[in-house]
């Protein structure tokens, strides 16, 4: 199971760590846990503990191929059947490699986040009134919610394995199988029974392409989070055709559970805490945009106003308010001047729809 039974994956792993304690426990992180003990065990050599675990997985979870093929990788280890184990192995190396480069990631994830943050704050300077941001991490595969608490503040409420596109990230045109990078906003929510079987229990579309991604000429459409095939516990974490996709235990708790509202952010980013040489503070730089904002006699409500960090761009900062109509978004992209000044590079004429669903 490339060299998983030979060396060690990674020296030491905590899974009671895995999570946040603000992370709300659901059977999705309960089947993720299970995994990583059964890694953990393989790891150390525990043959009989991995076994057993993963085979509890398999038993609950038939659909979870990836718990599948390794519950026959340890019994061909323990039985001392490696060579046959090699050979079916080498005789379906694309579904192989699928499922193990999960495993893989899952394994890699359990590492950093005992000592690394989301890179929320990196991204998000400041959020409106809305209740969720979600952001997604193509660097980790992981979907994040935020929940805003009763506080006021945005607290981490839920984390998710998910799959991109086969080819990476920074989608760029109609059929290049990449998952965009960017700041987009929920606009749609499709019932799975509306959709064919690969959307599994459903899908929230994304406003893929939005003013930036237009503005320099990026193309395509249909760019949802959605679910799974009905036969299907996860996908690979590259196996979609740009679109975000979530276990559909998982989906199911973002279209039921939390009820997210129609505009909700998402932001999507390859590589955490990518600031691209930013050096102002965020105080400042929202100090700025207050300021602009009322030298441009834009009259709005400064609780109203969020303002992103944009991914993987220099010095580009995305500014959202309320627009001059009932439930509409504006939406703007700052950079600033040569002179240091602020400028609106693109911003939009049309709105997106801001009602609860």
């Amino acid at each position: 199971m490339r060299n998983l039974f030979k060396t060690s994956l990674m020296a030491s792993l905590m899974t009671t760590n895995l999570l946040a304690l603000s992370v709300q426990a659901d059977d999705v992180v309960k089947v993720e846990q299970q995994l990583l003990s059964s890694l953990n065990a393989i790891n150390s050599l525990e043959l009989d503990k991995a076994l057993s675990n993963i085979s509890d997985l398999q038993k609950n979870y038939p659909k979870y191929k990836l718990a599948q093929l390794l519950k026959a990788d340890l019994l061909a280890a323990k039985s001392g059947q490696t060579a046959l184990m090699q050979k079916v192995h080498q005789a379906n190396p694309k579904t192989v490699d699928r499922l193990l480069s999960e495993a893989e990631v899952r394994w890699q994830f359990s590492k950093d986040s005992l000592d690394s943050s989301t890179g929320f704050e990196d991204f998000v300077l400041k959020t409106a009134n809305q209740k969720h941001v979600i952001l997604v991490s193509l660097e980790e595969s992981r979907l994040y919610l935020f929940e805003r608490n009763k506080t006021g503040q945005m607290q981490r409420v839920a984390d998710y394995y998910v799959t991109m596109g086969k080819k990476g990230s920074g989608k760029q045109k109609e059929g290049d199988q990449r998952t965009p990078i960017g700041v987009y906003h929920m606009v749609d929510l499709l019932p799975g029974s509306t959709l064919p079987d690969l959307y599994g229990v459903g899908a929230l579309p994304l406003n893929y392409p939005n003013l930036w991604d237009k503005a320099h000429g990026k193309t395509g459409s249909g760019i949802w989070l959605h679910g799974v095939p009905s036969d299907t516990y996860t996908r690979a974490p590259r196996a979609s055709r740009g679109c975000v996709v979530l276990n559909n235990a998982a989906m199911q708790r973002l279209l039921a559970d939390y009820q997210l509202p129609y505009s909700t952010p998402v932001v999507i980013v390859d590589k955490k805490h990518s600031a691209l040489g930013i050096s102002e503070s965020k105080e400042r730089l929202l100090a700025d945009v207050r300021a602009w904002l009322q030298d441009n006699n834009h009259i709005v409500d400064w609780n109203s106003v969020s303002v992103y960090r944009y991914p993987n761009e220099n010095n580009l900062f995305y500014v959202t308010f309320p627009g001059k109509t009932s439930n509409s978004l504006k939406q703007q992209f700052w950079q600033r001047d040569p002179d240091g000044d602020w400028k609106v590079v693109v911003q939009s004429e049309d709105t997106i729809q801001v009602a609860a669903k």
